[in-house]
């Protein structure tokens, strides 16, 4: 176990024992730990000059994004990680809002932000050019007073936005190293393996479950632009002998749906992590068919908690739904009722978690702090439920629990039913307000492509699988299921996006006009 207490440590070790192993690939270049650090030393040269303390990184996936980031922390600066999928208003208010003064672009970044750079508190802009070289841009802004964060911090993250407008979470040094190292311990992985990332580098999640986990063993980084490609995605995992990766249900159904997949040799991959969402059985039982040499992992955790809280391991999470499995070292989780009392074994309640890696807070929300740094743990406003055996089981967000004439129901009790039915490529379930009800539970079910099915099929299936409280009151099939920018489905979007349909099965019974072709009616 390595013994570092920050991100530039765990680096900094790495470099001395791998020097000439290949830590970072990227469009077919490999740099070795020892390439790496001269860049991040030049880096860190090129800021030394300004004074200042907020060092934001507004980058898509790239080897510069890596060495900003680990630059910024050999010179003590705070961190601020910005997600290239922000553009305008968005972008301007998180970087105002962040206080951020020097900030890591790119070209089209730089274009991005040149009308409004002389606000706010951006005082330097660091231009990445085609050659890795940096076109500097001073700006007459005049520095602000910044609130006291304390002097270890790694940095700060936004939340995902599934849920509400993105907080910036304040991470320490020791949480985020922290909870790489016992990830890094948890799955046993080994010195100099291979992790490739698919996804965005921008959030805590592939930052510290991913890159700085393969850093702390001397592995080698797989790095993915950001624009995803089964086919492309295959072909690195084939050339580069992948042995590990993240990634979210969307990501990998795509890979599952891609028709050419069997051409590509995955045999090196030992490892597949899953997360972000409670995801059915069914997705993590074709995975393991697809990459017969891997084990999967449910991985659950929360930005605000770095990472990674619980692992259900391979034989769990193709076996029993819902399961998030037992807490990593560092990490426990509490499931209370709602007078604040512990749950038993099997009852459900909502979910607590307590770990050494938890954020310091929200960056200028103390209100917001205080509601979820509570003295029972953080907040995460996840239902679930603890076995006789210790492990731990999702059953979704508090504020999605549907009440159906007094029936009380989880979406993913319905979910998991209509994922298992072989048309079925999505599913999400909403309670919708209803007049004689109260709320009605409403599905809305994409399909894969091709595949023969109605409402009436669909409705059917739910009759003979669940419970009558349970089955739908509507099933309506869509084209696709809008998620964000990591692959997250957002509840309240989704239900915005379709309120005219939901509203004309209420009032007149009949078929709903399609979503872009789609055939959505009301379930009889």
């Amino acid at each position: 176990m390595s013994s570092a207490r920050s991100p530039w440590e765990l680096f900094q070790q790495s470099c001395d024992r791998y020097a000439s192993s290949p830590m970072l690939i990227y469009n077919d270049q490999t740099q070795s730990y020892e390439e790496i650090h001269r860049k991040v030393q030049a880096f860190a040269e090129l800021i030394r000059p300004w004074s200042f303390r907020m060092g934001g990184v507004y980058l898509p996936n790239s080897p510069a994004f890596l060495i900003a980031m680990l630059g910024l922390k050999s010179e003590g600066k705070v961190f601020v990680s910005l997600s290239y999928q922000f553009k305008g208003d968005a972008l301007f208010e998180l970087m105002d809002y962040a206080d951020v003064e020097l900030l890591v672009t790119d070209t089209k970044g730089w274009e991005t932000i040149q009308p409004r750079a002389e606000e706010g508190n951006l005082r330097v802009v660091l231009e990445l050019l085609p050659d890795e070289s940096f076109r500097v841009h001073e700006l007459p802004n005049k520095a602000r007073l910044l609130p006291d964060i304390g002097e270890d911090v790694f940095g700060i993250c936004f939340t995902s936005g599934s849920t509400a407008r993105p907080k910036g979470i304040i991470l320490s040094n020791s949480a985020v190293a922290g909870n790489a190292v016992a990830i890094a311990d948890y799955l046993d992985y080994g010195v100099q393996e291979r992790i490739i990332i698919p996804r965005s580098l921008a959030q805590s999640s592939p930052i510290a479950g991913d890159a700085l986990t393969a850093i702390s063993r001397g592995g080698a980084i797989i790095l993915m632009n950001n624009v995803f490609h089964p086919a492309i995605f295959l072909k690195a995992v084939q050339e580069y002998q992948a042995e590990q990766f993240f990634i979210v249900r969307t990501m990998l159904q795509q890979i599952l749906d891609y028709p050419n997949r069997h051409a590509y040799d995955v045999s090196s991959v030992k490892r597949i992590l899953m997360g972000g969402m409670i995801n059915p059985i069914r997705i993590f039982q074709d995975a393991a068919s697809a990459f017969p040499n891997a084990r999967m992992y449910n991985a659950y955790g929360a930005s605000e908690a770095v990472a990674r809280v619980t692992f259900a391991p391979h034989e769990e999470a193709t076996q029993m739904p819902w399961v998030i499995g037992k807490p990593l070292t560092g990490c426990s989780i509490r499931i209370l009722r709602e007078d604040g009392t512990e749950a038993g074994p099997g009852e459900t309640g909502e979910i607590y978690i307590q770990s050494e890696y938890l954020m310091d807070g929200y960056y200028k929300q103390e209100q917001a702090t205080r509601e979820a740094l509570t003295p029972q743990g953080f907040r995460v406003k996840d239902v679930g439920y603890q076995d006789h055996e210790g492990r731990y089981f999702v059953l979704g967000r508090s504020d999605d629990l549907i009440n159906q004439g007094g029936s009380k129901v989880y979406p993913t009790d319905i979910e998991e039913v209509l994922m298992r039915h072989a048309a079925v490529c999505e599913a999400l379930v909403l309670g919708v307000e209803d007049a004689k009800l109260g709320q009605r539970i409403v599905a809305f079910v994409s399909l894969k492509d091709g595949a023969p099915s109605d409402r009436s099929d669909l409705n059917r299936w739910c009759s003979l699988q669940l419970e009558d409280r349970k089955v739908p009151k509507e099933i309506h099939i869509v084209d696709a299921i809008p998620r964000n920018t990591i692959g997250k489905i957002n509840r309240k979007e989704v239900r915005a996006l379709f309120q005219d349909r939901l509203e004309v099965a209420a009032s007149t019974n009949k078929t709903v006009h399609p979503l872009q072709g789609g055939d959505s009616h009301e379930s009889k």
